[in-house]
């Protein structure tokens, strides 16, 4: 038989590894559940701002500017903010299929003109200037009404079956006009074109 302080004693030791026990797995069990949410929180990433669409007055009149500077072209939509801290912005297509950026200020008053990023087609189904950019260079403008008409023409009477992209002025060859025309076979040529509208030279396209 057991004497009674050694009862105690045991009894005692029982209690205690209980304790510790329980202990063990109350802290096992409060890992478990702080774990995963602290992961969670690391991996989330903040969304990127979206562009506030323009709307009434404010969208009109940053319209209005934008076709103030790029005549003939068509307004795709409007928006808030723009680079360089920009008040506003509006994307535009221009008349010969190319797509450019106008920055507008506080005062509607439209401040610089920019090409998409690169990588978009020159014209309607274009795939881009040789010399660097949609649109081709800044030197460059489009041509309109009917020294326009008349380049087309010229260009496609000497590229049977073509497809004229754009038309503009030349910067580079001495003649002052130049036509981008895709031929059947999908190649694309530069047509050069006198004051006359005679076709001068035709030059094939050189893409990087």
């Amino acid at each position: 038989m057991l004497n009674p302080a050694r009862k105690t004693l045991l009894a005692l030791g029982a209690f205690c590894a209980i304790a510790v026990g329980a202990s063990a797995l109350a802290g096992a069990a409060s890992k478990t559940t702080t774990t995963p949410s602290s992961s969670t929180s690391s991996s989330a990433r903040p969304e990127r701002p979206k562009r506030e669409q323009l709307t009434g007055a404010t969208a009109d009149k940053v319209k209005a500017a934008a076709l103030d500077k790029v005549p003939g072209a068509t307004v795709l939509r409007a928006e808030a903010g723009g680079h360089g801290g920009a008040a506003y912005h509006a994307h535009v297509r221009k008349s010969d299929g190319t797509e450019v950026v106008v920055l507008v200020d506080k005062d509607f008053e439209a401040t610089s003109v920019e090409t998409r990023a690169a990588g978009r087609r020159g014209g309607p189904g274009g795939r881009g200037h040789h010399r660097g950019g949609p649109g081709g260079r800044s030197d460059e403008k489009a041509l309109t009404g009917e020294t326009a008409s008349k380049v087309k023409a010229a260009a496609l009477a000497r590229v049977s079956g073509g497809t004229v992209l754009r038309v503009e002025t030349d910067a580079d060859h001495g003649s002052p006009y130049e036509a981008h025309v895709r031929k059947s076979d999908g190649t694309e040529v530069e047509v050069l074109v006198d004051k006359d509208f005679k076709v001068t030279d035709v030059n094939e396209m050189r893409h990087p």
